[in-house]
């Protein structure tokens, strides 16, 4: 067996796999069309490794690229029905977690339910937390984030300031997995964080709205501009609740400890620790998700799930 990451002239060929292997409930059904597939693979929008035999693809291994902050999320794994899918599966997911550590920095994947935990925690990925389904008001629904400590490279990763947030039982445990960081370089004094491309346009008050992302029936803020940000995600978030928009999603660095308890009263709750999520220059820096309009999580949790979320809401939350 021969692994190979796909480039765009192999795109027919890996399209025509997904379209035997797959039905029309395959979520990325982006993968069935060769030149969408092309296009994906020559623009790096994400990355697919291909496990081949005598010519023929025995599975793919698919992952989505983020370039504003150089990470890798990995996604599907399909595997032809004749290949032999425990051995296939492994060496394809192994071959993306060291793409993403060698070439990005951040690797990471969305675990559904205690199988895919308890697989991520054999090949060495610490969970960071949680990601609510947009829509969903069941903790049960979640994902968890599980990600793999961060390599030493050129984008080393900078000690986080030791506060509330930094202090709590969950984050404590994730900061003390990862030994390497760099002292003394100051946390941005910006917030929140994200992708660097969105919507905006100005509010009645004069400001401006902040950056954002609407997919769907959930929004991700991604920069808050002027001199108050805490206002203007406030203002922003009173506006689209009128629309009908509950589920608000935003990124903060875990240096910005004033602007988290403000959020806090505000109704936003946090879901992830992220280690060295948030690239700039040659430094990456920690941060904390915070989710407004999630799922409640329930008093006496059933499930896996359930019980991961209500671990983590309780280890991660501090007031």
């Amino acid at each position: 067996m021969k692994l190979t990451l796909a480039r765009p002239e192999h795109a027919k060929r890996i399209s025509h796999f997904y379209a035997s292997v797959h039905d029309q409930s395959f979520p990325h059904q982006e993968l069935f069309s060769p030149e969408t597939l092309a296009t994906l693979l020559r623009q790096q929008e994400l990355a697919i490794v291909i496990a081949v035999h005598e010519r023929s693809i025995l599975g793919c291994g698919l992952a989505f690229v983020t370039h504003w902050n150089e990470a890798l999320e990995i996604g599907a794994i399909s595997v032809a029905p004749e290949a032999p899918g425990g051995d296939v599966s492994r060496a394809l997911f192994e071959a993306l977690r060291r793409l993403g550590m060698k070439s990005y920095g951040v690797v990471y994947f969305r675990a559904t339910g205690k199988k895919g935990f308890q697989r991520g925690r054999k090949v060495g990925a610490s969970c960071w937390g949680y990601r609510p389904l947009p829509g969903s008001s069941s903790a049960g629904d979640a994902e968890l984030i599980m990600g793999f400590p961060h390599p030493k490279g050129h984008k080393q990763r900078a000690e986080p300031p030791h506060n509330t947030i930094t202090s709590s039982p969950f984050a404590a445990r994730i900061i003390a997995s990862i030994d390497d960081s760099q002292h003394g370089i100051p946390y941005p004094k910006s917030y929140p964080v994200g992708c660097p491309q969105g919507t905006g346009a100005p509010v009645i008050s004069g400001r401006i709205w902040p950056t954002y992302h609407s997919r769907g029936n959930f929004i991700n803020i991604e920069n808050a501009a002027g001199a108050y940000p805490v206002e203007i995600i406030k203002e922003f978030q009173k506006k689209v609740q009128k629309k009908g928009v509950t589920d608000i999603r935003l990124t903060l660095p875990v240096n910005q400890e004033e602007a988290y308890f403000e959020l806090m009263g505000y109704g936003f709750r946090p879901v992830a620790y992220l280690p060295g999520w948030f690239l700039r220059g040659a430094h990456r820096f920690d941060c904390i998700q915070m989710v407004s309009g999630g799922p409640t999580i329930p008093r006496q949790p059933q499930g896996f799930t359930e019980r991961a979320v209500a671990r983590i809401d309780e280890e991660l939350n501090v007031q």
